[in-house]
Parts: structure tokens; C-alpha cells; sequence
């Protein structure tokens, strides 16, 4: 882990024997812009954690691999995260932003941490709620 990976990973740090992790935003010179040269990303796995939550999720370990979805709406950006990956594995091959009326984006850090936060206060909201 180095000081340039993003916040999730440096706070994870690595807990696990094989591989290192690779932050998907600061591998492959692409300072916080997603880079499909990661392992293990501590962000990239909680985005794909959230789709998996939300039922956004698609497994094809012998076709075109799997496939996850998460919309939100944040302060500055909004839409889907698409991203995907082979099997359950630490690798995130691709990640996107999608939105209805904008071009596709690369996912940056901002943009994904906007969806963390933005999913982690919806649920807080609902725990609340419930209380």
C-alpha cells in the first residue's frame, strides 16, 4: 500500500495472505481515474458489495463474466456505476459512469466515493427509520 491509494484501501491496508492489493486509482498512471490494472481495490470491492445488495449484479463465469449496477444521486454527479468482472475475484476489469443524459464517463475516485457515501446515508436513513 502506498500513500497514494485511495482512502478505503489505505484504511483496509492488506488483511489476507497471497497477492497485494493494487488500487484500481492510482495503478497504470491514471491518478484517481479508474484503471482496470487493480487487485483487490478496497473501493472498486465495496462498490461491487453494494450492487450485489441491491440486486444489481449478473454472475457468467463461462461467457461474458459478471456484471454490476449501482444508481445513485449524489451532489455532483448521478446515474449508474457499471462496472465488471470475472467470477467473484479481486479483479474489477472495467467501471463506468452512465448517465441518461451525458456521455459515458470514466469513473474517477470522487465519483465513486459520492456512491459509497450516497448509499451508506440511504441506509443509515432506513435504519433510522425503522427504529
Amino acid at each position: 500500500m502506498t500513500e497514494r491509494d485511495c482512502p478505503l484501501c489505505r484504511e483496509r491496508g492488506k488483511t489476507w495472505e497471497g497477492s497485494d492489493p493494487v488500487c484500481a486509482f492510482t495503478s497504470g498512471g491514471l491518478e484517481n481515474r479508474f484503471s482496470f490494472i487493480n487487485w483487490s481495490c478496497a473501493t472498486t470491492n465495496k462498490l461491487r458489495n453494494i450492487a450485489e445488495k441491491l440486486g444489481l449484479t449478473y454472475r457468467d463465469d463461462l461467457g461474458a463474466g459478471s456484471f454490476g449496477a449501482l444508481p445513485f444521486e449524489g451532489p455532483n454527479y448521478q446515474g449508474y456505476i457499471v462496472m465488471t468482472w470475472y467470477k467473484n475475484r479481486g479483479k474489477t476489469d472495467n467501471a463506468i459512469l452512465m448517465c441518461y443524459d451525458e456521455p459515458i464517463r470514466e469513473l474517477t475516485l470522487d465519483i465513486a466515493m459520492e456512491a459509497i457515501q450516497y448509499w451508506e446515508n440511504e441506509w443509515r436513513e432506513k435504519k433510522h427509520e425503522q427504529q
